[in-house]
């Protein structure tokens, strides 16, 4: 008999946990490539394109003000289409905008096709914690964990094989970028089959559930879920640039940004668990944006003293506490529908605030002419995300009271 992770009894529509959760990670790994693939080629869509940093910080921002804007569309998808169904159209978006990016090398068709990704993206990520907690509701924090692994290990890839990838195949960027959306239609091809007759009956059919905006709580893990996506994706833009502004190739500097990912991918996996195990998570919160916050003033102050240990500590800060910010999304939550309301306002919320990451970076870079001021600024808010991260008392719940529907 194959092991379940949820502790009570398993429809007979659901297919063995492994199964489910093979399926979710295979989401999660094509929810970042999208993102990614840019910064390495940075420079050479600037170039190509005549875009400021303002401008190309906002090829990454883009998809990150989707993930606000159109988070509560992945609710409102799934009440009408059901939560399995409202994935696989998410699938559909990212590969689409993933793919039209390689139409052509213009500003309207790779603006355009990242912000049908950025949809897409929005959407699987507003509707993934709402699946671990309805599938897996007895293991939060390690299933949170793998399905963050994934993300990070979709986002180490690409940022690492697109230059590679362009080299071998001969081709510039544009098919580069979009070669990625073939890793997303082999998700779609998994994820379809697998939960095509999947049973919402272990719980009830979410109704209208508002968001959480009176819990306090809720504001302080929107707060903390905005400004630690924050310092990722500012870092995630500006790290290679950096260093290819340092005289060093942009395949080397597209490794260095690779290796930021690769080490994301072990505290993804260890720090949920080990918050699961000691049953706090602020102590271990604390560490990763403790590190990581050292490592942003580090990169300011010293970048070529030891990049690659830099890169290194800074993807092991990163991953554990991102993976912190989606356990704490699943486990303050009492109900799968409570999970994606918490869910909703988080990223609505939180990657609206995420977004202006990539392009206040890049503005301070426009108006310093250096790097070093960004880096600096990202370190001082770094300290403030560890300030309101732990915060969160670890026995803490949304109310359900402050879930109710309007009017009901």
């Amino acid at each position: 008999m194959t092991a379940s992770f949820s502790g009570r009894p398993r429809p007979a529509s659901i297919r063995p946990g492994w199964v489910l959760l093979v399926v979710v990670v295979a989401v999660a790994l094509n929810l970042r490539p999208a993102i990614t693939a840019v910064p390495p080629v940075l420079d050479a869509i600037k170039a190509d394109l005549g875009l400021s940093a303002t401008g190309a910080g906002l090829l990454t921002a883009l998809p990150v003000l989707c993930m606000g804007v159109f988070a509560p569309a992945g609710a409102a998808l799934a009440r009408r289409v059901g939560r399995e169904a409202a994935v696989s159209c998410a699938l559909v978006l990212v590969v689409g905008g993933t793919l039209v990016r390689g139409v052509d090398d213009s500003a309207v068709v790779l603006y355009g096709g990242t912000l049908l990704a950025g949809i897409g993206i929005a959407i699987g990520g507003a509707l993934l914690p709402g699946v671990v907690k309805a599938w897996f509701p007895s293991r939060p924090g390690a299933v949170t964990g793998l399905y963050t692994a994934g993300l990070v290990a979709g986002a180490m890839l690409a940022s690492a094989a697109t230059v590679p990838l362009m080299d071998a195949l001969g081709v510039g960027w544009p098919p580069a970028i979009a070669s990625w959306a073939l890793l997303a239609a082999a998700a779609l091809a998994a994820w379809v089959p697998v939960t095509r007759r999947l049973r919402a009956a272990a719980e009830p059919a979410p109704g209208r559930v508002r968001l959480p905006w009176g819990s306090a709580i809720a504001w302080r893990v929107t707060l903390y879920m905005g400004l630690q996506s924050l310092l990722y994706y500012a870092a995630l833009t500006w790290l290679s640039p950096l260093y290819v502004a340092a005289g060093w190739s942009a395949g080397r500097a597209g490794l260095l940004l690779g290796l930021f990912s690769f080490t994301q991918i072990f505290s993804a996996l260890a720090v949920p668990a080990l918050a699961d195990r000691t049953g706090d998570h602020r102590p271990w919160l604390a560490l990763c944006v403790g590190t990581a916050t050292v490592m942003l003033a580090t990169f300011a102050l010293a970048p070529t003293a030891a990049p690659w240990l830099w890169a290194a500590l800074l993807g092991l800060g990163v991953g554990g506490m991102f993976a912190l910010a989606l356990t704490l999304l699943v486990k303050l939550a009492p109900t799968p529908a409570a999970a994606a309301s918490l869910s909703g306002m988080a990223l609505l919320v939180g990657y609206l605030l995420a977004a202006t990451g990539p392009v206040l970076a890049g503005a301070l870079y426009d108006a310093a002419g250096s790097y070093r001021v960004p880096f600096l600024a990202l370190a001082g808010i770094g300290v403030a995300t560890l300030v309101i991260g732990v915060s969160v008392p670890p026995t803490a719940t949304i109310s359900l009271d402050v879930l109710e529907p309007r009017g009901g």
